[in-house]
């Protein structure tokens, strides 16, 4: 469920295409033959807090994980005793996790970053984690 930001930038390629779009390529007649159904913007869509927390985690994860960590639902991770982050629960408690990120306490790992999150920060990133989980047998 990786619907928060993985929407919104499907949203934004919908939109940039009618957005660009010159007044010379619009028809001129006013007909109902005429209309052009334009995307709404994205500012018009709602997301829910589970989603909008899901897709932050997500960027987060982009930005500070997927040096190490595998992101995707098959691929190696880079750092080769990183596990893939749709693993993680099969070796730690996920609910755990949100304190862990908010105090800087994440692993004893050597490689592991001393990564400390803000609250909403640490809170996005553990949906996402959960979000994207695999179960055991791959």
């Amino acid at each position: 469920m990786r619907s928060g930001a993985g929407l919104l930038t499907l949203i934004l390629v919908l939109v940039s295409p009618a957005c660009s779009r010159s007044s010379d390529s619009l028809p001129t007649d006013s007909g109902p033959e005429a209309s052009v159904a334009v995307p709404a913007a994205a500012d018009d869509f709602e997301f829910t807090e589970e989603e909008e927390s899901v897709g932050r985690g997500e960027a987060i994860a982009e930005t500070a994980c997927a040096g190490c960590h595998a992101l995707g639902a098959a691929d190696e991770s880079p750092h080769p005793d990183a596990p893939p982050l749709r693993l993680l629960s099969q070796t730690i408690d996920l609910d755990t996790l949100e304190a862990r990120f908010a105090d800087g306490s994440i692993s004893d790992h050597p490689d592991m970053p001393d990564w400390q999150f803000e609250q909403i920060d640490a809170a996005g990133l553990v949906d996402y984690l959960k979000s994207v989980q695999s179960g055991p047998a791959e």
